[in-house]
């Protein structure tokens, strides 16, 4: 659902979480999701009053990052299968199935940094109430319990666990999770 939209908003309200002191029970910063963020996205584009050449760019860029989005889930997707495929295989190496991840993590960084500067492109046609708006959104985001923040993918009816304890949910795991 998380798309970064802003740098400089985003800076603005970290900045400001800090000052509140708020940030014991935030959302850590890193751990905001493109697709999180892009699927809150319509309630602020409600909230932004947007003339009709902003709502066109809106509407251009929130269609490119969901495609993105898409084509970044089918491809993690593929990659599950291919390493249960691989892991059941007898010969399984397991340095080839570390290359596959980290060419993944790569790609995924990539598509990210592509993600914020599509943002960044609207956030340069808002005018100053706007992005105060954006800024505002994004700090309330940043405040959120990180278990009250929707995700597109939970954890399985069966508690998304096997016996062993392992989750078998297919996102990577976040760093201090």
């Amino acid at each position: 659902m998380s798309s970064v939209f802003i740098l400089k908003s985003l800076r603005a309200g970290v900045l400001g979480l800090a000052l509140l002191g708020s940030a014991a029970h935030a959302t850590p910063l890193m751990d905001m999701r493109s697709d999180d963020l892009i699927m809150m996205a319509a309630e602020l584009k409600k909230s932004l009053q947007l003339n009709a050449n902003q709502q066109t760019l809106w509407q251009q860029i929130e269609g490119r990052s969901k495609a993105l989005l898409r084509e970044r889930q089918a491809r993690r997707e593929r990659l599950q299968a291919a390493t249960r495929q691989s892991l059941d295989g007898k010969d399984v190496e397991l340095r080839e199935l570390s290359s596959a991840i980290d060419s993944e993590a790569a790609t995924t960084a990539s598509e990210d940094k592509q993600l914020r500067e599509w943002w960044l492109q609207l956030n340069d046609a808002l005018d100053d109430s706007q992005r105060r708006a954006v800024a505002t959104f994004l700090s309330e985001q940043l405040q959120r319990q990180p278990d009250a923040a929707p995700r597109a993918a939970g954890p399985k009816a069966d508690g998304g666990e096997h016996r062993s304890g392992h989750h078998r949910d297919s996102r990577p795991a976040r760093p201090g999770s």
